[in-house]
């Protein structure tokens, strides 16, 4: 028995020892196979079906002995990309690591001009097809040759992103200049840098969010495209290019440039059909200069914004108001229907002329300036709080057994004087202005990032556009002919609207009550089985970077309890079971920012985004690591959109 064991040990051991044998010998016969060809890979890399990587050999520099030149020859599956070195919106770099490499003191990886891609409305540079990257190696001992593994580590996409791994073994390079060629044709593409001399800034305008860059063309440069970047590496859209003669002009908008930066630098990279060059600008603010002149794009977003803020959630009450002064006033004269819409329109005008006063004396204090921020006022919501209490209890007749007449007199909607209208209208206003519409986010972020006229033009405007159904029923009395005669349906119709009046005292008593607690209640309008976190910016400021790091993806949402259109995109979309499942597929991490109370943090974050009130949604990923803005208005459609840029 025993020698039986003992021979099926041997057995076992000889057969292992052989399978050793013939594997060693495969191996040796593919190694021998593999130094035919003039590129270098391992046995242990992984193959992949939409990509092929190469390393090409170029040559030795001759004026220093000491570098190599190489090239890393990329071939990509139609539809497949690889990036660039500063990606854009999404995307990761490649990157070559030589830990595991010997005799080699640095590796440089070069790029050669990328293309723009756009992809769900995010732009990425990179390339397509096929690319060489040069790379530039300097050896540490010249007479030696360099050996071990060159690794690279890059993320290519389609559709989907998948991060690559490969690894070159530099002992299997083929010593030869049939591939320089190759190299050289891709090495003359890499951006020239550019000395202070060439290129000199002439100077900067700025109107809003647009910036006209002006420069001192001595090279006649002819570029089909300019990549523009600024010091914390974000790239802005696709420049509008003039040229005349010797002075090169382009026009771009830098909507999320953050001013205070402009003593620190702007990078261009000058993209043609020869050579490319990049200049560094780091003299903005001495060469700046500021224009008021208002484009008509924006003063017709404004107006349209104005004019939907009538119809958002939001403003239910402030349209309640509306009806019932509509049915008044149709049993009045026509002078007198057509002075109490006038008082009613001024009322509004007045309110965002005083909102633009306040916004251009707090801005030029050099204080920041929000949207809706006035319901982060404790004073402010005690006197909403009064005020819509006194028009539900007057629509309700009780308002008089504890009201002084004189006041009565001011409040009511039966005394025929104008001062009750034009307080409507102021309160009709500011009972608005918790709202971010759609295209209101847009002006209010112009307005706001600049000056004087710019601010005071595009609030009035609003304002106008706000006042857009008072002021067609001004013009066109016969409209009012669609309400029914006054009856009795009148007496349940104002119950009605001192019911919608209770209900907007009851959310502001809840906004003040919330505005009192300490206590950090926020992820109670999500759905238990969401993953949110809390983020008291206070005490971190790198929390997206920390679970970006774990490999975390990360919806951030700017919130508050004042702000109604945030509501109603988590009831009506992120907590949607659609969503959440979308959500925890994706290894989603809500982070919620709770902008209930006066926070400087949160309103500078927003700042350095381009905007200037909430909601406020943000995806971010690996993939997309300086995150993408949501609309103001979220659908399940737009969150399906930007998750396949993370799937």
């Amino acid at each position: 028995m025993y020698n039986d064991v003992m021979h099926l040990k041997f057995y076992k051991i000889f057969f292992i020892f052989k399978f050793l044998i013939i594997q060693n010998i495969f191996i040796c016969v593919s190694c021998l196979s593999y130094t035919k060809i003039a590129f270098a890979s391992t046995s242990f890399n992984e193959s992949y079906d939409f990509v092929k990587f190469d390393l090409l050999y170029g040559q030795i520099t001759q004026d220093k002995p000491s570098r190599m030149l190489l090239g890393l020859n990329v071939n990509l599956s139609p539809g497949w990309k690889i990036y660039w070195k500063n990606p854009g919106e999404a995307g990761l770099p490649p990157i070559l690591d030589t830990k595991k490499t010997k005799n080699i003191n640095s590796a440089e990886l070069l790029f050669p001009n990328p293309k723009r891609f756009v992809f769900f409305g995010i732009e990425t540079f990179g390339y397509d097809d096929q690319v060489i990257f040069p790379i530039i190696i300097d050896k540490i001992q010249q007479e030696k040759d360099v050996s071990g593994f060159l690794e690279l580590n890059a993320q290519v996409c389609s559709e989907i992103c998948v991060p690559v791994r490969y690894n070159f073994d530099l002992s299997l390079l083929q010593k030869s200049s049939t591939n320089l060629d190759k190299i050289l044709k891709f090495y003359k593409k890499v951006p020239i840098a550019l000395n202070k001399k060439d290129l000199k800034l002439h100077s900067v305008k700025i109107r809003g969010n647009e910036f006209t860059f002006t420069l001192d063309n001595n090279l006649s440069i002819q570029p089909k495209d300019i990549i523009v970047e600024d010091n914390k590496g974000n790239i802005y859209e696709k420049p509008i290019v003039y040229i005349n003669g010797k002075i090169l002009s382009f026009r771009i908008d830098m909507k999320n440039f953050v001013v205070n930066d402009l003593n620190k630098f702007v990078k261009l990279t000058f993209i043609t059909d020869k050579i490319n060059y990049e200049k560094k600008i780091t003299n903005l603010k001495e060469k700046i200069f500021y224009t008021s002149i208002l484009g008509l794009e924006i003063l017709i977003i404004a107006f349209v914004g104005g004019f939907i803020l009538n119809f958002m959630p939001c403003v239910l009450p402030v349209l309640s108001l509306k009806m019932l002064q509509l049915v008044n006033f149709k049993t009045n004269e026509g002078i007198m229907y057509r002075n109490k819409i006038l008082c009613n329109i001024a009322g509004i005008l007045i309110t965002f002329l005083i909102l633009a006063v306040g916004t251009y004396l707090i801005k030029f204090t050099g204080n920041i300036v929000g949207w809706g921020m006035q319901f982060q006022n404790i004073y402010f919501l005690i006197f909403m709080i009064m005020l819509t209490l006194f028009f539900a209890l007057n629509l309700l007749d009780i308002f008089q057994y504890f009201i002084p007449s004189k006041i009565l007199s001011l409040l009511s909607y039966k005394t025929e004087g104008y001062f009750g209208d034009i307080l409507t209208g102021i309160f009709l206003t500011f009972l608005a202005t918790p709202c971010t519409a759609p295209l209101v986010g847009t002006a209010i972020g112009f307005a706001l990032s600049g000056d004087m006229v710019e601010i005071f033009s595009i609030l009035l405007i609003m304002g106008l556009g706000f006042s857009a159904p008072l002021i067609l029923l001004m013009i066109f009395p016969s409209l009012i002919t669609f309400i029914p005669k006054p009856g009795k349906w009148m007496v349940t119709f104002k119950k009605i609207m001192a019911f919608l009046l209770l209900l907007t005292s009851f959310w502001l008593i809840s906004v003040l009550i919330e505005l009192q607690n300490t206590n950090n209640q926020t992820s109670k309008v999500y759905e238990d089985n969401l993953s949110v976190i809390n983020w008291d910016m206070n005490d971190n400021d790198n929390l997206i970077k920390e679970l970006l790091e774990k490999n975390k993806n990360v919806f951030l949402d700017v919130t508050a309890d004042w702000c109604l259109t945030c509501q109603a995109n988590k009831i009506f979309v992120i907590n949607s079971k659609e969503i959440i499942e979308l959500f925890k597929k994706n290894n989603i991490t809500i982070v919620s920012l709770d902008w209930t109370k006066p926070n400087d943090k949160i309103k500078q974050f927003l700042n350095s985004k381009g905007r200037y009130g909430i909601p406020f949604n943000e995806f971010y990923s690996n993939s997309i690591p300086n995150g993408k803005v949501l609309p103001e208005l979220l659908s399940k459609k737009i969150i399906k959109d930007y998750l396949k840029l993370i799937e």
